[in-house]
């Protein structure tokens, strides 16, 4: 009965419903005909087996073939079988790369043939597993450490006060230079730390003799400073993050030239933005913004705009 069974269905036409499904058209005579569980156990298998033989050989050259995914989900790493017209299997593949809906991949065992049919072997690899990373070369899309350095453009503003009843507005810019080191704390939220020179400088003219004694009055500071930033990540594509922070910085005076007050340490609360743009999986480029502010006191009020850019290595 199998037999006659096989013979029936290859006389019978079929039609296409889908790119992977191919289905028997069963005239209602022939239906009478064969046993009714035959014809749906042929109709299970065929709706079943179809879409695993969804993948088609290319081309096969030396131990490698190209392989044509049909819209079959397949990753770096997959084992593909491939199976004469007789259903014996030949050769097993592994996928070693895959672009544009194709995929090479590498034979291991066997000889291959254009001819054979491919299904994949097995469930798909986690991405995140030990071999699916070795075989596409992949790493973590950020890491846990980075360092590096920046350079800073400072645009200062002071409102100081040589005296209870006078004042003075002073502006002016300067240069900043710092290393940074940085630590992811949670997979949103890292801790960033710069160290190096910052610099105040600022001058203004004031209405009467209140400098020193001169109308000119002038600030210009060196710190050795610290500053430390929590950041939270509020964006990540595969070529930036970008985040915004707040924290503080301690400032210890190392040099100083000023007529207008006397500065040897200082503290600023800073808010920040900032993008780490990628140009590798080690190495980015910092920008960050910082808006500084001096808490007001008896002697001046100060804020200071900062723009830093640099280099960074993550590790």
């Amino acid at each position: 009965m199998p037999r006659q069974f096989l013979r029936v269905l290859q006389q019978i036409p079929t039609f296409e419903i889908s790119s992977q499904m191919i289905l028997p058209l069963v005239p209602i005579v022939i239906v009478d005909k064969i046993n009714m569980r035959f014809l749906i156990a042929a109709l299970l298998m065929t709706s079943l087996v179809s879409p695993a033989w969804a993948l088609k050989t290319v081309v096969v050259k030396n131990d490698r073939a190209l392989i044509d995914l049909e819209g079959e989900d397949l990753q770096i790493g997959d084992k593909v079988g491939a199976r004469d017209s007789a259903g014996k299997a030949r050769a097993l593949l592994e996928i070693k790369q895959i672009k544009n809906g194709k995929a090479v991949a590498a034979i291991l065992k066997g000889k291959m043939s254009q001819e054979y049919s491919l299904s994949k072997i097995g469930g798909t690899k986690s991405a995140a597993s030990p071999t699916t990373t070795k075989a596409s070369g992949a790493k973590p899309s950020h890491s846990k450490s980075a360092w590096g350095v920046t350079a800073g453009y400072a645009m200062n503003s002071i409102q100081a006060k040589p005296s209870a009843t006078t004042s003075v507005s002073m502006s002016g810019s300067s240069f900043n230079l710092s290393g940074f080191y940085q630590t992811e704390m949670s997979p949103n939220l890292n801790v960033r730390i710069l160290g190096g020179y910052e610099t105040l400088v600022a001058e203004g003219k004031a209405q009467t003799p209140m400098c020193n004694d001169s109308v000119d009055c002038k600030v210009d500071i060196g710190y050795l400073g610290i500053e430390a930033i929590g950041q939270y990540t509020f964006l990540r594509t595969s070529k930036l993050n970008a985040w915004a922070g707040a924290g503080l910085s301690f400032l210890f005076g190392i040099n100083k030239t000023s007529n207008v007050f006397k500065a040897n340490t200082n503290q600023t609360i800073i808010a920040a933005l900032g993008v780490d743009y990628k140009i590798s999986q080690k190495y980015f480029i910092p920008l960050q913004l910082d808006y500084a502010y001096y808490p007001d006191n008896n002697v001046s009020a100060a804020n200071q705009i900062i723009l830093r850019a640099g280099w960074g290595i993550n590790f």
